[in-house]
């Protein structure tokens, strides 16, 4: 029993069978008289204008401003309402310095591994913390001074795991919660905080503590940058696209960051002068009319007041549960030189369990000699800085005997 079945046939060739034409010379003529018609020619003209005005601009900026740092961040929402790197991600920066790839693992950090809260038996564990410096722009993975720092620990017999949790653009503050909320449940036995002088501008810029009569308040319980539009935006694979791989979105791009970044910390700012001529006013105050006619020669500095005070409630978090804490001071370049970008104020250094390295007393032997910084992009670590911090950060961990299980018990503080 035979079976008619229907024949699939395009539209155009329904339409061409309607209109009483069979030859291809004749569809072809079809065609023709369509990209006659004003719209398509429009629409046509359109496209190849957006074409040519990508191209000339892309052109524009490689010629009168080089090749861009394309550096998609991939910085999205947490679940506990600050940023973190995307969650498994993978994706590409490159500068006129170079190209790197970043792996992120499932959770948040860059490691081609995956790190359960349970630590394995016999493991010790150490939490990197920090910001672009940390999580290594400019640098390979294995080439970051969290990964040097496992292997010379490594090397030196201790069976350990580096978890490198450094988030681009984070601040003292937003370390403190990410430790606080979600990075004490992976039981490190040691914290490494790598400090560079934008904290003190970043701290501010988030809004999430604040100095009150001489004491830290947290007074916010988010932080995510331009809210849900630029948490949309990094999980846009189109938005980072553009940010992987266009010239010109990355120049737009860098731009309008900085001048969102700079009305942030100027709103902020303002708070904090605030806070401090309240402070300032309240000192005066004074019976003695002598002293109410004299004003100060010297008033602190409201961000450097506020990172110290952030530094030490990471250190009191830690030094409770007798976990070592390291503060890593990273300098910045200066005409024929370094210079520490920590600035010392009234956090107290020599405490219990709180041990300090300057980077500066470790790079400035190489000015000259070596690359320490890139030049073409950010200005971040080149791989041998890294490899001094990581090789500094391990001598400092053996000599001190830190990952020793009387480390812990030595830094615990009485109840």
């Amino acid at each position: 029993m035979s079976r008619d079945y229907p024949v699939l046939v395009s539209k155009f060739e329904i339409r061409a069978r309607e209109v009483g034409v069979d030859s291809v010379a004749d569809q072809d003529e079809i065609v023709k008289e369509r990209i006659k018609k004003p719209w398509v020619r429009g629409l046509m003209a359109f496209m190849l204008g957006c074409i040519t005005a990508i191209i000339l601009v892309e052109g524009l900026v490689l010629l009168f401003y080089g090749e861009q740092p394309k550096f998609p961040r991939h910085v999205v929402e947490a679940p506990w309402g600050l940023r973190y790197n995307a969650p498994a991600s993978e994706y590409r920066h490159k500068s006129a310095d170079g190209t790197w790839w970043f792996r992120i693992n499932r959770q948040g950090m860059r490691d081609d591994r995956d790190f359960s809260y349970k630590k394995p038996d016999g493991v010790r564990r150490i939490i990197s913390l920090g910001d672009s410096y940390t999580i290594g722009y400019e640098v390979d993975v294995d080439q970051t001074f969290s990964a040097v720092l496992e292997r010379e620990l490594r090397k030196a017999g201790h069976d350990v795991e580096v978890l490198n949790a450094g988030v681009s653009g984070f601040s003292n503050a937003e370390e403190a919660l990410y430790l606080e909320r979600e990075l004490l449940k992976y039981d490190p036995d040691l914290v490494v905080l790598s400090f560079y002088v934008n904290d003190l501008t970043d701290n501010a810029r988030t809004g999430l503590f604040r100095m009150k009569d001489g004491n830290l308040e947290e007074v916010a319980e988010t932080y995510i940058p331009a809210g849900p539009v630029g948490n949309f935006l990094n999980s846009s694979w189109f938005f980072n696209l553009l940010s992987e791989r266009s010239n010109a979105f990355a120049f737009i791009k860098e731009r309008a960051t900085y001048i969102v970044k700079a009305e942030m910390v100027r709103a902020h700012q303002q708070t904090l002068r605030d806070d401090q001529e309240l402070e300032t006013a309240r000192d005066r105050v004074d019976d003695s009319p002598e002293s109410s006619s004299q004003l100060p020669t010297q008033q602190g500095n409201p961000k450097r007041e506020l990172a110290d005070a952030i530094l030490q409630r990471i250190y009191q978090q830690l030094h409770q549960r007798g976990i070592p804490f390291i503060i890593q001071s990273i300098p910045t370049r200066a005409e024929g030189g370094l210079v520490d970008s920590f600035v010392h104020g009234e956090l107290d250094l020599e405490q219990p369990g709180l041990y300090f390295v300057s980077m500066d007393d470790h790079l400035t032997p190489y000015v000259g000699s070596e690359q320490l910084y890139w030049k073409h992009s950010h200005n971040h670590w080149t791989p041998f800085a890294h490899d001094q911090s990581g090789r500094a950060l391990a001598d400092l961990i053996v000599e001190e005997q830190l990952l020793e299980p009387e480390a812990r018990d030595a830094n615990t503080t009485d109840n």
